[in-house]
């Protein structure tokens, strides 16, 4: 049957409703009912199914999953994916919480066309064949390849990383528990390159787990999951760690803000001695000037005899009968000039100061300039040279103690800030011992190397989804200190018996759940602050079905390297 369908009919005006209200005719023309209508039985029992069905859903919608805790390898129940999706929509697949740090990349350089061999610093190799780089356009390149590396280790590299750890398989959500986790990046003159088509860089990373359980897997960032890509190779490390490793036998450690401010204290150390030596050198007594030579006045030069003052030319004043020669570099200086009766004559330094002086001489509106030399005649010489041998005499004494005094405070200054360098020195060598002793399960007995090869740069791990802990159950609402929720979303919880960050979802979490016998720690991060829970506290936390008000620390220290982070929670 046609019908025609009006989507554009005109909107009914109130005069039109109005002269539809005929209540009176409708009532003419309805039979009544001979029993209403919900009295009868088909409309109860209809009641009685829909209260039915109303009890049964509330009833399920109390016992559905909740969107807090991935749930374990058993369950069946899924939880709501409401709230990640919408943590994916608004945070990117990499989001380091603390913007402050980072694990870093270590920087090599390869030759395209030759390809070569480099290590890292926790033992790993990395094997790049001739040919290996392409462009954005799959072109090959040549010449010299950045290539940035980085690899992450346990529940603190893992964390201020923001690399997930959760896996999905089949809609279900698993924790990754990991045997070691690499990043690769390439770049030629800043640009990001590829892997060309057909090759692929062999890598041997270092790991801890010996175990063949783990899988290798590639993060997706694009889909915000990882691919399981098959098992890697697991071989021992044949070499001692550490052993020829570019860039870890002879780098210094990375040291943390508390041995950063112990080597800071030294150097204060260091600038109070440079002051000391300053200042005790200036206080040790200054000789006089060297005394001049008494010169002997040539017969065949005419002399002025010139009256000086002695606190102008104090290295004149301690002799007599001084007269001052006619210079040779006065070419225009004319013999008339000694019989003339000079208004004025004034004496200044020359330009070999303490050795010549200038000479003015005025005559009306004329001045005349020379260069003169104190010269001495007859016996004025002879004394002028008995007071200089005395002068010089003395003034050697005390020039020769100075020097002495100054090299003695030298030679101090020396050992002390030979001794402080020792220190820094002895210092760094135990902090390189330590950052040693933490790759310890690294070393040669323990340290195994996993084998695959990639084909396209990006985040890699061997890993084996896991459980969430398991011991304690309850429902825990983070506070602070002032009783105040937090509000957070990504919650993290650190067994430091296994490598793995586990992560809950949203406050307050209705599944918490952890393991007793280890030692745990709680971390999340609000507005860009750290907090956390101590593993000590702990065992106040009892599994009896109801809520656990956890009480979280402010963490106030400021890290500025991994390192820092990883000493503060004694990793």
């Amino acid at each position: 049957m046609k019908r025609k369908i009006n989507i554009n009919r005109p909107e009914i005006s109130t005069d039109e409703i109005t002269k539809q209200k005929d209540f009176d005719n409708v009532l003419k023309h309805h039979t009544g009912a001979t029993k209403p209508f919900f009295k009868k039985p088909i409309f109860l029992s209809s009641v009685l199914v829909t209260v039915a069905a109303i009890v049964t859903t509330v009833v399920l919608l109390t016992k559905s999953p909740s969107n807090n805790h991935p749930p374990e390898l058993a369950e069946v129940q899924q939880p709501s994916i409401i709230n990640e999706q919408s943590s994916i929509i608004n945070h990117p697949c990499i989001n380091p919480p603390l913007k402050e740090i980072n694990i870093p990349f270590t920087s090599f350089k390869v030759t395209a066309e030759k390809g070569g061999t480099l290590d890292f610093k926790t033992g790993s190799k990395l094997i790049i064949p001739k040919n290996a780089f392409a462009d954005a356009q799959g072109k090959p390149l040549t010449g010299e390849i950045e290539l940035r590396y980085r690899e992450f280790h346990d529940a603190a590299d893992f964390f201020v990383s923001g690399i997930p750890m959760t896996y999905d398989s089949a809609g279900n959500k698993y924790q990754f528990e990991s045997a070691g986790m690499m990043e690769m990046q390439g770049y030629k003159d800043g640009e990001k390159v590829t892997i060309a088509k057909g090759k692929s860089i062999a890598i041997e990373m270092a790991s801890p787990q010996k175990g063949t359980e783990y899988n290798l897997y590639k993060l997706d960032t694009a889909h915000n999951n990882w691919s399981c890509l098959g098992k890697d190779k697991v071989t021992k490390e044949q070499k001692q760690n550490g052993s020829g490793v570019a860039g870890f036998g002879n780098e210094q450690p990375l040291v943390t803000t508390e041995q950063r401010q112990e080597l800071q204290k030294i150097e204060t150390k260091k600038e109070v001695v440079v002051k000391e030596k300053e200042t005790r050198i200036a206080a040790l007594p200054k000789p006089a000037p060297e005394p001049r030579k008494p010169v002997l006045a040539k017969n065949d030069k005419r002399t002025f005899d010139i009256a000086v003052e002695d606190k102008e030319f104090p290295e004149l004043d301690i002799y007599k009968g001084v007269l001052f020669e006619i210079g040779q570099e006065n070419k225009d200086f004319n013999p008339a000039y000694y019989d003339i009766t000079w208004d004025d004559a004034s004496l200044k330094d020359g330009p070999k100061k303490g050795i010549n002086y200038a000479l003015t001489l005025k005559k009306g509106l004329k001045t005349y300039g020379f260069i003169v030399y104190p010269v001495f005649e007859g016996k004025d010489y002879e004394s002028a040279q008995k007071t200089y041998q005395d002068k010089f005499s003395k003034y050697t004494a005390t020039l020769d103690k100075r020097k002495a005094d100054e090299k003695r405070i030298e030679e101090e200054y020396q050992a002390r800030i030979i001794a402080f360098n020792k220190q820094q020195e002895d210092l760094m060598q135990e902090w390189k011992k330590q950052q040693a002793e933490r790759f310890k399960q690294m070393e040669v007995q323990d340290k195994v190397s996993r084998l695959f090869s990639i084909a396209s740069f990006g985040i890699y791990n061997s890993d084996c989804p896991k459980s969430y802990p398991q011991g304690v159950l309850c429902t825990a609402t983070l506070i602070d200190k002032k009783n105040v929720p937090l509000d957070c979303y990504n919650i993290y919880l650190v067994d430091k018996a296994r490598t793995a960050l586990f992560t809950y979802y949203k406050n307050p979490v209705e599944k918490f759940t952890f393991n007793p016998k280890s030692t745990n720690m709680l971390w999340t991060v609000v507005n860009g602050e750290l907090y956390w829970l101590k593993p000590e506290e702990f065992k106040d936390i009892k599994e009896n079905g109801k809520v656990m008000n956890l009480v979280l620390d402010k963490v106030e220290e400021k890290f500025t390297t991994v390192e820092d982070l990883k000493a503060f929670f004694h990793f």
